[in-house]
């Protein structure tokens, strides 16, 4: 790798080669900058200019930064080093946008499973690692905001219930706002409710699915989103509960 080649890299080729990159050219920086033992040289500098300008390449194509909280955190010293406090403050920014894109991922993905008070959890950190992400602060807005209107949700499904306890989505509705305060086992029993009044309904065997994958149930889970698929070919809580439940588990 020499610093041309850096220059010409070309980012939208792949995450990986461009931090594979950048890691051969910081390697090339003096042995003393990187220790923390040296100041930064016309050399060094030139360098540090190409790195920068290859993050940002990242950062305006892919919309996020590169996925390597390794090299921001090599890079934040050494910047600090050099002098350079605008690098560093880039990369301290920018490995705390990777630590909220983890924390946005599981509050998402807790909102999926209908758990508001996790994702609110997760997100509310989210937002404050990064204020600014582009998507924390508005599925935080939403996960506070089913949360707020559960109790209500519960009490008219209860309500519901007492009126019609023969109808399947009066027994749905309260498992979901139990769900949603983040009462998943005590959901259970109304979903399966639900399902003995409606066998062939594929919202309720969905919404179980999610809430069994949320405890990390994922057997149970895909044998439920399965099943939904030959009734419900479409059901998009289905196909992303199985696509999760790959992502978690590993299994294709």
């Amino acid at each position: 790798m020499s610093l041309n080649d850096l220059k010409n890299l070309d980012v939208t080729v792949s995450m990986k080669s461009t931090s594979d990159a950048i890691k051969s050219a910081i390697e090339m920086l003096s042995p003393d900058l990187k220790t923390g033992g040296a100041s930064c040289s016309p050399n060094d500098q030139e360098i540090l200019s190409a790195i920068n300008q290859k993050l940002l390449e990242v950062e305006e194509e892919f919309y996020r930064p590169l996925d390597a909280p390794e090299v921001f955190e090599q890079l934040k010293g050494i910047a600090s080093t050099a002098g350079n406090a605008s690098l560093e403050g880039y990369c301290q920014g920018q490995m705390n946008l990777l630590k909220a894109n983890d924390l946005h991922f599981q509050g998402y993905t807790a909102l999926f499973y209908g758990d508001c008070v996790e994702a609110t959890r997760f997100l509310k950190q989210a937002v404050d690692f990064a204020p600014d992400h582009p998507v924390a602060g508005v599925d935080l807005e939403k996960a506070e905001k089913r949360l707020a209107k559960a109790p209500e949700e519960l009490a008219k499904a209860e309500a519901a219930i007492e009126k019609a306890p023969d109808k399947s989505a009066n027994w749905l509705k309260k498992a979901n706002a139990l769900v949603t305060m983040g009462k998943m086992e005590e959901a259970l029993p109304f979903f399966d409710k639900a399902i003995e009044l409606d066998p062939t309904s594929p919202d309720a065997m969905a919404k179980k699915g999610a809430t069994l994958e949320g405890m990390g149930k994922f057997v149970e889970a895909v044998t439920l989103f399965h099943k939904v698929l030959t009734i419900k070919p479409n059901s998009q809580i289905a196909k992303k509960g199985l696509n999760l439940s790959e992502y978690f588990t590993g299994e294709r």
